[in-house]
């Protein structure tokens, strides 16, 4: 999925006349790895924005130019009743909370795989909360 993350990278890589080589290179990563953050496949993570942001001679912030819409979608999406699986929003009682917003971010980055483990896991903690009450 392209983001306004990767919008930035590419334009601020082509501003420095630097190939996407150069710049993983410079960060000490494969140059697939920095594709992906081009193309949006994955999105890197705040130390590696702040260490692309110094590859480029600009403010980590300058990457992140944007982004409020995109937060903004997300917090839409999950308003209108989207999911990924059969449960839909039955645990959602209140308001989208940022700490929510950002753990939505971190899991459309998961494989579907990875995604089922870490729902495992949140029902299982939940589980033994409710157990040890």
């Amino acid at each position: 999925m392209y983001s306004m993350i990767s919008y930035w990278l590419k334009y601020y890589r082509h501003e420095c006349g630097l190939t996407q080589q150069q710049v993983a290179d410079r960060l000490k990563i494969e140059r697939s790895t920095y594709t992906y953050y081009e193309t949006g496949k994955t999105k890197p993570d705040i130390n590696t924005l702040i260490k692309i942001a110094k590859v480029f001679n600009i403010s980590y912030t300058a990457l992140l130019q944007g982004i409020e819409d995109e937060l903004e979608a997300a917090v839409a999406d999950i308003h209108s009743g989207s999911a990924d699986d059969d449960e839909g929003l039955k645990y959602r009682t209140h308001a989208t909370t940022k700490y929510e917003v950002e753990l939505l971010f971190v899991v459309r980055n998961l494989t579907p795989k990875q995604r089922k483990e870490v729902m495992g896991l949140a029902k299982k903690l939940i589980a033994e909360s409710e157990a040890s009450k």
